[in-house]
Formats: C-alpha cells, structure tokens, sequence
C-alpha cells in the first residue's frame, strides 16, 4: 500500500525538481551545461577526461540536441513536430524513425492513463494562455467546447512509417515527452563512445548511467516551495526520474491559480490536491510522460496508475489543508538510500 508523510512548506516555486547530491568523494566530475529546448541541460561525466575528449564530448551533446528540437520543437516552425501541425490533410504523413518512436510511447502513456496524456492538448494550453502569445484569460465557454473538438490522440492513426489524422486540425505537442526523449538519446550516445558514469539532466528530468565514485547516483527531490533539505532523497543507477508539477508554470487571475497542466477530459486545467509527481523508470521518455499523466489523474486515480504499471515507481506531493502530504508507490522505498 502506498505510504503517507507530513510535509510543512513555506511558500516559493522550485525551479529544479531534481537536485544532484555532493558525492563524499574527490573523484573528477566532467560538467556540461547549456540551453535547449527553452530550458538548460547539464551533463555530468564521472571520471578523467582530457581537454580533447571534452571538445568531443560537447560536439555529441549540441548534435544530439540539435537533432531533437528539429523534429519535437513545435516552437520552431521548421521543425518536423511544426510542419505535421500545419498539415491540414488526411492522408498518410512520413515521419522520421525518431519522432515515430515518440508518437509510439505518446500512444502507450495515452492507452494506459485513459487519456490522461494527450498530446494533442494545443488548442486548450493556448486558450488557457500558455501558448504562443501568452495571453491571460478564462476562455469562453463556447470556444473551449470548439477547441474540444479537435482534441484526442485517438484521432491519430499510426501507419507503418506515417501519420495519418483522422481531423485535419489535430495538432501534436510533445512537451512533456521531448525533454525525457532528448535526455534518453543523449546518454545513450555518451555510452555508445564508452562513457559508463553519466548523468544527463533536461529541466529537471535525469537520466543515470552506471555509478559515481563505486556509488549510485544520489538525487534530492526539490519541494514545491521552499524548506530545510528535500522531501525525498533518492539512489539511482541505470534509471531515469522525472517530475511533473502543477507549481512550475502558471498564473493568477482574479484570485485564483490557473496550472500549465490541462484535464484533456475537461478541457481546464487540473484543480485536484496533487501538486508534484516524480517517476522513476527505465528510461526518462516513459517517467516523463507517466509524471504527467499520473498528475492530471489526481492523488488516488494517479497512484493506481502507477502501480498498475511494471518497474515504475513514484512519488506525489499534494495539498491536505494548510499542509503538504507526500505519499508513494509500492516499491519506491527500493530507491531510498
């Protein structure tokens, strides 16, 4: 059964869910750090390497990363994701082998919450004002049920080595996958040139490979708002976590706070206790996408569906009157150092 903590916060917005923890050892650590995907990303190699393998190194991550935002960066209107959005027609689409994979996992998470992750929420997120104009305002009641219309991932077909639409105006926006997607493809390509001890970090989302002086690597999951340590340290190897959190973009409007994280059901967005999700599974595309769906259930639905899943874990954060409650699945306590 999942297990219940008290939390007391104060009150500020975390920008990092996921903090790397001091090692107590004086091994060489190798940083990388830059922008992408409108955030930053770190990369953290254990270990020596000398000035020539560092150039290398930042050759492979910028590559990978340039790779991932032509095709899922639906902000830059000559990427792959921004050119299948504007096609307005019902047949067939080819797409790359890399943004079939994604749509694929999109489909699986999709099946597996009931809906929950549906990354054909556009026309809601822009309505909601976290679109391209950032406007701010509670749409009118007419127009969400309009832009409801045009929302499902059911309504996408996968077909062979293409898309097909089923509705002209479907739109895909894999925020909430790429970032998972794009640290998974990067540490495999660090391990492909023989790095064993790395870690890989896109806003918040980590994946880890092998050890960190003999040791897993140790994370701190950052609160919500602000308080002495963590409210859950971890041990990783070989794993990847990702965090979802109704806390990191949103906005108030007449007294009241409107979340980035929209109920594809609804159409609105999530007003349910569940505040923070961090997911801990093999690879970081699926605890991407599964934080996500997980906190658009809510409490009770989300853990369900976390445990109905194989080899993922996880960890909730949610409002219970004036405090924060954490709770946590079955097996989460394996990951505790």
């Amino acid at each position: 059964m999942p297990k219940k903590t008290s939390l007391l916060f104060a009150g500020f917005c975390s920008l990092l869910a996921l903090v790397l923890l001091a090692a107590c050892s004086a091994e060489p650590l190798v940083q990388f750090r830059g922008q992408t995907m409108g955030t930053f990303y770190t990369v953290k190699i254990a270990g020596k390497t000398n000035p020539g393998e560092q150039a290398e190194l930042q050759q492979t991550i910028d590559s990978v990363l340039s790779a991932v935002n032509r095709s899922l960066n639906r902000y830059d209107k000559n990427s792959e994701i921004a050119a299948f959005n504007r096609y307005r027609r019902q047949d067939p689409y080819p797409v790359s082998a890399e943004f079939m994979e994604v749509t694929r996992m999109a489909d699986q998470i999709y099946r597996r919450s009931c809906g929950a992750f549906d990354p054909t929420v556009s026309p809601l997120v822009r309505l909601w004002g976290f679109g391209d104009d950032g406007a701010v305002e509670a749409p009118h009641p007419d127009t969400l049920t309009a832009a409801l219309k045009h929302v499902g991932f059911k309504k996408l077909q996968i077909c062979g080595d293409a898309l097909q639409k089923n509705d002209p105006y479907l739109e895909l926006d894999y925020s909430a996958i790429a970032k998972g997607y794009g640290v998974d493809l990067l540490a495999e390509a660090l391990q492909r040139q023989g790095y064993e001890n790395v870690l890989v970090e896109i806003g918040g989302e980590v994946r880890v490979l092998g050890t960190r002086s003999g040791k897993a690597w140790r994370l701190g999951i950052a609160a919500p708002e602000p308080q002495e340590g963590y409210p859950a340290v971890i041990d990783l190897s070989n794993m990847a976590c990702a965090t979802s959190g109704d806390y990191q973009q949103f906005y108030m409007l007449e007294g009241k706070r409107y979340s980035h994280l929209i109920d594809p059901g609804s159409g609105h967005p999530i007003e349910h206790e569940l505040t923070s999700v961090t997911v801990i599974a093999q690879n970081c595309m699926l605890a991407d996408a599964t934080a996500t769906a997980a906190i658009v259930l809510g409490k009770d639905k989300g853990m369900a569906f976390i445990e109905s899943l194989q080899g993922v874990e996880a960890y909730f954060i949610y409002h219970d009157g004036t405090e924060l409650q954490s709770i946590h699945s079955s097996g989460w306590n394996a990951f505790l150092p």
